[in-house]
């Protein structure tokens, strides 16, 4: 909110506008995208989540 952060997830050429990100049993990120290979077709996403030592979170 005061400049800073960092985008997480921003899409990439295949998935297009990922958001509505829910978080289960601490590694496991869902969230929906348009496939740009698939007419903008909407599908939901999975993907394992890592945290570094931080304690941020990568996928």
């Amino acid at each position: 909110m005061n400049s800073g952060g960092t985008l997480f997830d921003g899409g990439n050429s295949q998935w297009v506008g990922p958001g509505g990100q829910d978080i289960g049993y601490t590694d496991v990120i869902v969230r929906h995208g348009y496939d740009a290979t698939d007419n903008g077709t909407l599908k939901l996403l999975l993907s394992t989540l890592n945290w570094d030592a931080e304690g941020w979170p990568r996928f």
